[in-house]
């Protein structure tokens, strides 16, 4: 076999073996999307009963509950002096979960959102059916479209690379059939002539 054929060859698996590998963690990747945990993000901790939060004002915050409780059953209330809430939980039609629970972290369901558009800065009570977890909506969608796009991105330079390494080994394939190994050119000597 030519040396040519054989670099190929070995080329084309070397990149064929790379290609399935990055496939393979960019599929992981994309399987982690929405596996994030409520509690290590969270900004708020606040427990059953009334609690004190200090809305920052800025972005939107979700409000996690666990998903043991019933959607129909948990309600909360979130005042400050002029005593206008504006959270709401919206149940599917049997009332067990949000609407949009799908997409929730497991162990979690989404209640609720308070929007900046309807809280301004400042001191609030919250009042709670069960412990709550708030986080910051932003900072999650972010963490998620940025896993997101690696895992895509992996699998796309996985396939290409499994796509260069499949073009080497056929090359490399044709190339041993093609080319012969240079042999030593053998010599002839004849004797002097008289």
């Amino acid at each position: 076999m030519h040396v040519a054929g054989k670099v190929f060859l070995g080329l084309g698996t070397v990149l064929l073996l790379l290609g399935i590998v990055m496939a393979g963690l960019g599929g992981n990747s994309l399987e982690d999307v929405g596996d994030w945990d409520p509690e290590e993000k969270s900004e708020f901790s606040g427990t059953e009963g009334n609690s004190n939060y200090t809305f920052p004002g800025e972005w939107e915050k979700l409000v996690m509950v666990r998903d043991n409780v019933r959607c129909d059953e948990f309600t909360i209330n979130m005042t400050n002096q002029t005593g206008e809430n504006h959270l709401k939980v919206d149940c599917e039609d049997d009332g067990e979960k949000p609407w949009g629970w799908e997409d929730d972290p497991p162990g979690w369901y989404h209640m609720a959102e308070i929007s900046p558009e309807e809280y301004s800065r400042g001191e609030y009570t919250i009042v709670a059916y069960a412990d709550y977890e708030i986080v910051d909506g932003w900072d999650v969608l972010g963490e998620e479209l940025g896993e997101a796009a690696g895992g895509i991105m992996g699998i796309l330079g996985g396939v290409g690379l499994f796509g260069c390494g499949a073009c080497f080994l056929l090359l490399g394939g044709i190339l041993a059939i093609v080319l012969n190994d240079p042999k030593e050119a053998t010599q002839m000597q004849q004797p002097p002539s008289v």
